[in-house]
């Protein structure tokens, strides 16, 4: 029997030994998937360093931003201290680090900035879920992180390194509420997260605050009758109040001084001029793509909150989760609603997207379970689409490079830096990259206006400048804060990239409006620096001036102002589309070079949480010819507006060492000038009032 016993007992504990490895699987897919998403998004540069990547759209708008900053952290330019962006320092080191790591080329920079932004992507959404849904099982959890790191986040990791800190102070408040977790410990966590954040990105360090302010708004008022734990909360937001300080001269310190505010300065700078320097009309197909997901989301909000089942062992239960969450997430739909084109849009809805997967992942059942997981991965396929690294052409595309590698450009092409680009292109390219090389050395800056950076990467030379972007260098402080690093780079060379009209937008070498604002308007303060200190040397492409710095030319470059005699007015604005005639303006006889309108808008405070109006000046010319130009307008701050009423292309002119070549072109007198004010869409806030405060116009002279 004792050995019938042993015979028998063989079989049931095989099973359990056999089942052990499955059952630890089967507590950890959130974690396995991590992993596997991380294999997925290899990049190119390190899969294949051999093969050049084909770029059939060159010159766009962002590419040049991303090389340039990957190149300046490889040279050991310190974001926040020698140039500031919205990125902050920790995410521009993770951009930069895996072109390093494959040796920096055009090549890499293109197939690998994103991928250590991705991956904290990644890792961020699934710290998030296991705060949120950590009584649910894995394979909850795995399918959510799925379908949001695949379909919905973006790839720079700031939504989802605010959902990260919402998860981890909301769980750290209900800690702190139930003598869990001591106060003055998850005060002084919070702080160094927050300033965590403040280093990765601007918008997500505010978004930190918000985070940190609405859960504990939401706790307490959930717990608002436990008085007696009030003295928890003053202890944890007086630890926070002093952390905050010295974290602030820390990073002060870190980047200047003790005293150097600069940091914080720039930061909220770029995150204010965000909703006034950049708004974008929503399209209809933009509006399904915000209202529905927030309709959607509203809706589950409220079922979870008339469902009080495990209230108490739930997290996504809870009033305080369910009040603080749906805050944050409309919250975060300013950046859609502000600037909403798609990806703005989707950036907007994805907090609301991923606390609807969080709540209808909640339920215990298994049938709702199940019905959530068909339910979340259709929207994503209807709503969204699978990122680049996701898609199964990009995978298999990558693999199969992996096996066979391409080392050459196909017919068309060309090489340049590890990249293939279009052969016209490619000679504009290579043209620009040895004029710069021929008149600077490796040591030296070089300046580009407005911003085709690549110019400067591919010659291995650093862009001039303080503002990453210069199209946000916009408003007194920040134009100032750019001339400031371009006086300090003193770059003896540098290029000049003239707007495209609306016929040449497809042109990969000429420069956007961006907004349909042209950069000497947008800009005029940078644009006027580069005029009074450099000249032009020789044309380089269509479009493409060489410019070389000009000691003299500063102290020999003079201006006149007329006055237009225009009514000095403020104008109310009684509707939401409103048309203000300024008036026929007394244009000089002898011609002028530029129109400045000093103005100012008055708007009602709701505008910070809208977006202004679109503003567009109609100029009637003498000849009958009219143009409408836009512009954008600080609100309730007074304004210069500069505007070049003729032909911007002949704004290249104006670096001639020669007056007389400034004006070849006919220059017909401005006969009438006539404000426009218009919504985008239907979240534009009008203006009460506009108030002309000057009206000049402005002509230069060079004496030789």
């Amino acid at each position: 029997m004792a050995n019938l016993g042993a015979v028998m007992s063989k079989p049931r504990s095989s099973p359990a030994i056999s089942t052990r490895p499955l059952s630890k699987l089967a507590r950890n897919w959130d974690a396995l998937l991590v992993l596997l998403l991380i294999v997925a998004s290899l990049p190119l540069a390190w899969l294949s360093p051999k093969t050049v990547v084909v770029i059939q759209h060159p010159g766009t708008f962002d590419d040049h931003w991303v090389l340039d900053a990957v190149y300046k952290v490889t040279h050991g330019i310190y974001f926040a201290r020698d140039v500031v962006f919205l990125y902050g320092p920790l995410a521009h080191w993770l951009m930069a680090a895996p072109p390093r790591l494959a040796g920096l080329s055009l090549g890499s920079i293109y197939t690998s900035y994103r991928t250590l932004l991705l991956w904290c992507a990644v890792v961020f959404t699934y710290g998030a879920l296991r705060l949120l849904l950590p009584e649910q099982p894995a394979w909850k959890r795995a399918v959510l992180l799925l379908v949001m790191c695949a379909f919905w986040t973006s790839w720079d990791g700031r939504t989802a390194l605010g959902l990260l800190l919402f998860a981890g102070f909301l769980r750290g408040w209900y800690a702190v509420r139930e003598g869990t977790l001591m106060p003055v410990p998850f005060a002084c966590g919070s702080a160094l997260a927050i300033a965590f954040a403040f280093y990765y990105s601007a918008d997500t360090g505010v978004y930190g605050i918000a985070a940190w302010s609405l859960t504990l708004a939401g706790v307490v008022w959930q717990h608002r009758r436990e008085t007696h734990k009030l003295r928890l909360v003053i202890n944890a937001l007086a630890a926070f109040a002093a952390s905050a300080i010295v974290l602030l001269f820390v990073i002060n310190l870190a980047n200047g001084g003790l005293l150097d505010f600069h940091f914080w300065r720039t930061s909220l700078a770029l995150v204010s001029v965000h909703r006034w320097n950049e708004p974008v009309a929503m399209s209809d197909s933009g509006e399904v793509h915000l209202l529905v997901p927030l309709l959607a989301g509203s809706a589950l909000f409220a079922l979870r909150l008339l469902v009080p089942a495990d209230r108490s062992k739930v997290i996504a239960a809870r009033i305080g989760f369910l009040l603080s969450a749906f805050a944050f997430a409309v919250l975060s739909m300013q950046s859609g609603l502000v600037r909403s084109d798609f990806p703005h849009i989707i950036a907007g809805v994805y907090p609301i997207a991923f606390f609807s997967g969080v709540i209808l992942f909640s339920f215990r059942s298994r049938i709702v379970s199940i019905g959530a997981a068909i339910a979340t991965v259709a929207a994503s396929l209807l709503f969204v689409r699978l990122l680049p690294e996701f898609q199964p052409a990009s995978l298999r595309w990558r693999l199969a490079r992996m096996i066979h590698p391409i080392a050459t450009c196909p017919r068309g092409y060309r090489e340049i830096d590890r990249a293939c680009f279009p052969d016209e292109f490619a000679n504009s390219l290579q043209a620009t990259v040895t004029y710069l090389q021929q008149h600077s050395s490796e040591r030296d800056a070089v300046l580009i206006y407005p911003y085709q950076y690549m110019f400067a990467v591919a010659a291995r030379r650093d862009a001039a400048g303080a503002v990453e972007q210069s199209f946000l260098a916009n408003g007194a402080y920040l134009s100032q804060f750019d001339i400031d690093g371009m006086k300090r780079a003193n770059a003896p060379v540098g290029l000049f990239v003239r707007d495209a009209t609306p016929r040449e937008y497809a042109s990969p070498t000429l420069s956007l409006p961006i907004d349909d604002v042209s950069n000497f308007t947008r800009t005029p303060d940078v644009w006027f620096w580069v005029f009074r200190n450099y000249r032009a040397d020789q044309p380089l492409a269509p479009g493409v001036i060489g410019l070389v710095r000009d000691e003299t030319r500063v102290a020999r470059i003079s201006s006149q102002v007329f006055p237009l005699s225009l009514q000095v007015h403020t104008y109310p604005v009684d509707s939401r589309s409103a048309g203000i005639e300024l008036g026929a303006p007394e244009w000089p006889a002898g011609g002028a070079d530029f129109l400045r309108l000093r103005m100012k808008l008055r708007y009602s405070p709701l505008w910070k949480l809208r977006k202004p109006e679109r503003l567009q000046l109609e100029i009637t010319r003498a000849d009958g010819s009219r143009s409408l130009r836009s512009f954008v307008l600080e609100p309730n701050v007074e304004t210069d507006v500069w505007f070049y009423p003729w032909d911007e292309a002949d704004l290249a002119l104006f670096f001639d060492s020669h007056e007389e070549t400034w004006r070849m072109s006919p220059r017909p007198a401005i006969a009438n000038l006539r404000l426009i004010v218009s919504p985008l869409d239907w979240f534009s806030q009008k203006p009460e009032s506009v108030t002309i405060g000057a009206a000049d116009a402005v002509r230069f002279d060079l004496t030789q």
